[in-house]
């Protein structure tokens, strides 16, 4: 077994990020994530096994947490690649329920996708090969695409680092998975979920870094330090502020930005991703990195602001200052053709009484696809009739936002994933240049799983889930 070049870097990158305790001495980062083996001699292959299975861990419940895993870690393994490689995952569920393993943000194949309009569930003791090569740069991740609010509250999510040409000269580069869980009074996963979480998504105090509590970030003094950040939780927002240090911005979901621009506070999404570097001050101490309070509905804003990590400044300063990197050429798509592609969330209650989620004006599986044909570049039109945010995602392309609430987009990006402010619209503009049946939905999971989902089949894809509609 060998492991990738890339997979040697993010070690010696992971090394370099590891401050000393004295001269001489090193101690484990429990940060530290670990690396999914590449057993592919082949160049440009990079060939993992992913298992989905349970264990235990230690989430400061009074017993350790049963938890759904990717090789038996919380999160799972980071697969380190290069843009041009082609990626192999062999799959197998240990776990007592179907799954899939959905590639998030990744432009592949359709069959790929790992989402219920492709693929029927990984039934118990099955296994499926995901293979495909990877056209982009930056930061994805991998996680179940059902019961998907169950299942990644449970442990299932991953990462997968895509390096490209160019990458920014840094003194340390780190990769941040933020997350929170909701346990019981026993430690363990509620089987109910309250009408609450329902709304809001699950929420709690137990914040994770990395899948650790309380955690603590070793930066070194006068570091230009590169954070590459997911968030991977059910409904929590993440506004983040690092005390002492603004946030430059040179990456989102689509890989780097054109303009890197500078931020105090960054407000990162449910499955959106950030690419930050930070100019650590130049002094030993510790820096706070919060959440602060935002409104995203129904009161949140009220919520107090809360510690997510400790970054520990320590060890000798950084002789040289590295410069901020540059932004890389982003294309801007042509004019749309055709008529926009428009979906309306909402949010009610059945006649039972229960909630629901709502695309269109109607809960999945009974959402009406939306087609259209191979190449075909068109406006997407997302207007936001409920009481509070939703952050949404399009598989199976990038689109660049125009526009937020009738006010230009600010800069150039390409995201899979925005923010649809309350009683808001969002207009963006998408190549559709892959063909099949690509899901959309809301990526609050208890809201997807609630009915907020959709399809947008390209040329004459037909959907699996149920036809064409």
């Amino acid at each position: 077994m060998r492991r990738s070049a890339a997979s040697v870097a993010a070690l010696v990158l992971g090394a370099c990020a590891s401050v000393t305790d004295g001269p001489g001495a090193t101690t484990p980062d429990p940060l530290e994530l670990s690396t999914a083996i590449d057993t592919n001699p082949a160049p440009d292959v990079v060939e993992v096994a992913l298992t989905a299975r349970e264990a235990e861990k230690d989430l400061g419940g009074p017993k350790p947490t049963r938890v759904w895993t990717y090789n038996g870690t919380m999160p799972g393994p980071m697969i380190d690649a290069k843009v041009g490689d082609e990626l192999v995952a062999r799959f197998t569920n240990t776990l007592p329920e179907p799954t899939l393993v959905h590639w998030h943000g990744v432009r592949l194949p359709a069959a790929m996708d790992g989402s219920p309009s492709v693929q029927a569930p990984v039934r118990p003791g099955e296994s499926f090969e995901y293979r495909f090569r990877l056209k982009d740069a930056g930061l994805f991740w991998f996680h179940p695409h059902v019961r998907t609010g169950e299942q990644v509250e449970r442990g299932l999510a991953g990462v997968l680092r895509v390096r490209g040409e160019g990458e920014p000269d840094v003194d340390d580069e780190r990769v941040l998975v933020l997350d929170d869980v909701k346990l019981g009074e026993d430690g363990q996963f509620p089987t109910y979920v309250d009408d609450a979480s329902k709304m809001l998504g699950r929420e709690a105090d137990t914040l994770l870094v990395n899948g650790v509590r309380n955690a603590e970030i070793r930066a070194r003094p006068g570091a230009l330090q590169r954070f590459r950040i997911v968030n991977v939780a059910n409904g929590r927002f993440f506004h983040l502020k690092l005390e002492g240090a603004p946030f430059v911005v040179i990456g989102t979901d689509g890989g780097r930005v054109a303009e890197p621009y500078t931020t105090d506070t960054l407000l990162v999404a449910p499955a959106e991703r950030y690419d930050v570097v930070v100019r650590v001050p130049r002094r030993e101490g510790d820096l706070a990195l919060t959440t602060e309070p935002y409104e995203r509905g129904h009161d949140t804003g009220k919520n107090p602001a809360k510690r997510v990590a400790t970054v520990r400044v320590r060890g000798e300063a950084i002789a040289a200052e590295k410069p901020l990197p540059s932004g890389r050429p982003l294309t801007k798509l042509p004019a749309p053709t055709g008529a926009p592609v428009r979906f309306v969330l909402d949010e009610g209650t059945t006649p039972s009484g229960e909630l629901t989620f709502t695309l269109n004006g109607k809960a999945w599986p009974d959402v009406p696809a939306e087609r259209v044909g191979l190449g075909e570049v068109r406006t997407l039109e997302l207007e936001n009739h409920a009481e509070m945010d939703h952050p949404f995602h399009v598989h199976g392309t990038f689109f660049q936002v125009l526009s937020v609430n009738g006010v230009p987009a600010p800069r150039l990006v390409e995201k899979d994933t925005v923010i649809v402010p309350m009683k808001g619209k969002v207009t963006a503009v998408a190549r559709f240049d892959a063909p099949g049946a690509w899901m959309v939905h809301c990526h609050i999971n208890e809201h997807s799983d609630g009915g907020m989902m959709g399809e947008i089949l390209v040329g004459d894809a037909v959907s699996k889930a149920h036809g064409t509609h």
